[in-house]
C-alpha cells in the first residue's frame, strides 16, 4: 500500500509541459471566441451606430418594437417619430432597427 503512494508522487517532470499545453489551448480558444463572437458583434454595433448617427428628419424608420414612422427630430440620445397625424412618439436612438 505504501508503494502506491510513492508511485503517485514519483515523477513530476511532465508538469511544466502540461501547464504550457493548457495555456496554449486557452489562448487558442480565446482567439476563436474573439473571432467568432466578439468581433462580428463589434462590427454589427458599429454599423448600427453609423446608421443611427446619420438619421435626419424626414426619413422613415422602423423601431425594434416594429413601429414604423417618420423622423421628426433627432437629439443626442432621443429621436421623435411621427406615427400618424398628431401622434408623435419619443424613442431612445438605440431602439431604431432599420432606416427605410
Amino acid at each position: 500500500m505504501f508503494s502506491n503512494f510513492l508511485a503517485f508522487g514519483a515523477d513530476q517532470t511532465g508538469k511544466t509541459s502540461s501547464y504550457t499545453g493548457m495555456a496554449i489551448t486557452l489562448i487558442i480558444w480565446g482567439g476563436i471566441f474573439y473571432l467568432f463572437l466578439i468581433r462580428p458583434n463589434k462590427k454589427k454595433q458599429k454599423k448600427h451606430d453609423e446608421m443611427v448617427d446619420a438619421l435626419q428628419p424626414g426619413k422613415d424608420v422602423i423601431t425594434s418594437g416594429g413601429i414604423k414612422g417618420e423622423v421628426v427630430s433627432v437629439s443626442d440620445q432621443y429621436i421623435v417619430i411621427r406615427v400618424d397625424k398628431g401622434v408623435r412618439l419619443t424613442f431612445v436612438k438605440d431602439s431604431i432597427r432599420k432606416v427605410l
